[in-house]
């Protein structure tokens, strides 16, 4: 099991490209925006150039509330992403079906207790500031 583990020093975090700035700009500011698209009004996450629905290129960042519910997860009880998260055991990842934009948001579930996680738990978006330039969404239980 051993060879499966990431064995780099710190957290893993996600590196902004082109596509994703204002997302993350966003975040900043503690505002989760999420992509529509101006030719049909689907919505779209991760942010991309294209919509996948109609391949329009127009786009409009619009507010997403942050409120949705949680439609699978997992608890991590050992560093499996390297030794710098043993000090973040136990923690839960989850899928967020976001109820406004309809997009599902990979993140975590911050609560106290593990337990607390179960499909189909309602959640808010909330942040968590890494650095000066980084702020990540994460979810809290309603």
């Amino acid at each position: 099991m051993e060879m499966w583990k990431c064995h780099t020093t710190g957290k893993q975090l996600p590196i902004p490209d082109e596509d994703a700035q204002i997302f993350w700009e966003g975040c900043r500011r503690r505002r989760l925006l999420i992509q529509q698209c101006d030719h049909c009004g689907a919505f779209r996450f991760p942010p991309s150039p294209l919509c996948q629905v109609c391949l329009g290129s127009l786009t409009t960042w619009r507010e997403e509330p942050g409120q949705g519910e949680v439609v699978t997860f997992c608890v991590y009880y050992t560093e499996i992403a390297g030794p710098a998260w043993r000090p973040s055991l136990p923690y839960t990842v989850v899928v967020v079906h976001l109820w406004y934009s309809g997009i599902h948001m990979l993140s975590n579930l911050v609560c106290d207790d593990v337990q607390t996680a179960h499909i189909g738990i309602p959640v808010r978006v909330g942040f968590e500031v890494v650095n000066e330039w980084l702020t990540l969404p994460k979810f809290f239980p309603l």
